[in-house]
């Protein structure tokens, strides 16, 4: 199965961080395997809140040696792509189910979108048939990569935020040309705006209801943990919270 978490313009709705809670809450709570990945180039943020840096940081380079999407496409370009090729190029992230497969170390763009583009569908074909569920973090916005993926996902989810203009611009412009297996996710959410999932909802019944949408709480703790390299942590440690537990709101709203 393939999901991909995707928004109509980069930074408003937090897609990166929500995909790093959903794939860990997941695995951790619902003990499912997952393979965890991104195509950017440019936003290439993936793996820092998990494992402190990222795959295109020269100072990192030993640490992403033979991981990730590039090392990937090698093996799937040979026909060697196994069970065992994709657990090699990614990280093992204890006690989660999830592999983290890194984003591209690659310094061209133009050498990184021609083999993007010519090997990424049949690639994530691939891992979805020798692992499962694959999660992907894809390129905001009207990218042509993004919404040939999207033709070809299981589900999309539709990362939005409270920004009503944001909204108004989506629904009139995107939505009705979306796939139809939608998720509409609102990250950073504030229940006490009057912009509450509720409202949403009544206002754009024609896309959102109760069952196709959901929100992720802005959590202070989960943003320190993100900026710190520790979501594993994070996550880990608050699964099990209670009611009176200033994190509660972030696990458990509705």
């Amino acid at each position: 199965m393939k999901v991909l978490f995707w928004s109509p313009l980069h930074g408003q709705a937090g897609t990166t961080s929500n995909i790093i809670a959903s794939s860990l809450i997941t695995g951790m709570e619902f003990r499912k395997k997952i393979l965890l990945t991104q195509t950017q180039f440019n936003f290439n943020n993936l793996e820092a809140p998990i494992v402190g840096t990222n795959s295109n940081n020269a100072a990192s380079k030993d640490y992403f040696r033979d991981v990730g999407i590039d090392s990937l496409t090698r093996y799937f370009k040979a026909s060697r792509l196994n069970y065992e090729s994709v657990e090699n190029c990614c990280i093992s992230i204890d006690h989660t189910n999830m592999l983290l497969l890194p984003g591209t170390s690659k310094i061209n763009r133009e050498s990184f979108e021609f083999e993007t583009e010519n090997v990424i569908l049949g690639l994530l074909g691939s891992i979805e048939e020798v692992y499962g569920l694959v999660m992907a973090d894809i390129s905001s916005g009207q990218n042509a990569l993004s919404r040939k993926l999207m033709t070809n996902a299981d589900l999309t989810v539709v990362n939005l935020s409270q920004n009503m203009s944001m909204m108004a611009e989506y629904f009139k412009n995107n939505a009705p040309n979306m796939p139809k297996k939608v998720f509409y996710l609102f990250g950073n959410y504030d229940c006490r705006s009057k912009y509450n999932i509720n409202n949403i909802r009544r206002k754009y019944h024609n896309y959102i209801n109760v069952n196709n949408s959901g929100v992720i709480p802005y959590c202070t703790g989960y943003l320190d943990a993100q900026c710190d390299g520790k979501v594993v942590d994070f996550i880990r440690d608050n699964l099990t919270c209670k009611k009176n537990d200033e994190n509660y709101y972030f696990y458990h709203l509705k």
